[in-house]
């Protein structure tokens, strides 16, 4: 029984860290590209700018620009032609950064943000023209 409960005491704060505040999601993001990949493959790059404003693109698609703000636990993403923000809850491992949406059941596995050195890649009927 005491293995057991010094099992788990070594166990929990792993599986429990702490969601991100407005203030460090700002400190590890802020003037940083980074992208959101679930299941190993990369969908989407982000850009944070000053102001907490946003620059989003699924890859191959137009960007959205929008801003984020914290609404309790989540760090919620509002875009230009969204009427609904998507909001995650956010925990720091490592170099990375761990999302899950707030509507997810927990057992749901992350989406995984990582930092790029890659620009942000915008497409759309204005390129070229």
């Amino acid at each position: 029984m005491r293995a057991a409960f010094l099992f788990l005491c070594a166990v929990t704060p792993a599986l429990a860290e702490p969601t991100l505040t407005a203030e460090g999601f700002d400190a590890l993001t802020l003037g940083r590209t980074m992208t959101w990949a679930e299941f190993g493959s990369v969908y989407g790059v982000e850009q944070y700018l000053p102001g907490r404003k946003v620059r989003w693109t699924v890859l191959g698609d137009d960007c959205k620009t929008g801003h984020w703000y914290q609404d309790g636990p989540a760090i919620c993403f509002q875009y230009e032609d969204d009427i609904e923000p998507d909001c995650w809850e956010i925990t720091a491992s490592g170099s990375d950064l761990l999302a899950r949406y707030t509507t997810n059941p927990p057992e749901a596995e992350p989406v995984i943000v990582t930092e790029t050195t890659e620009p942000l890649a915008c497409f759309g009927p204005e390129v070229g023209a």
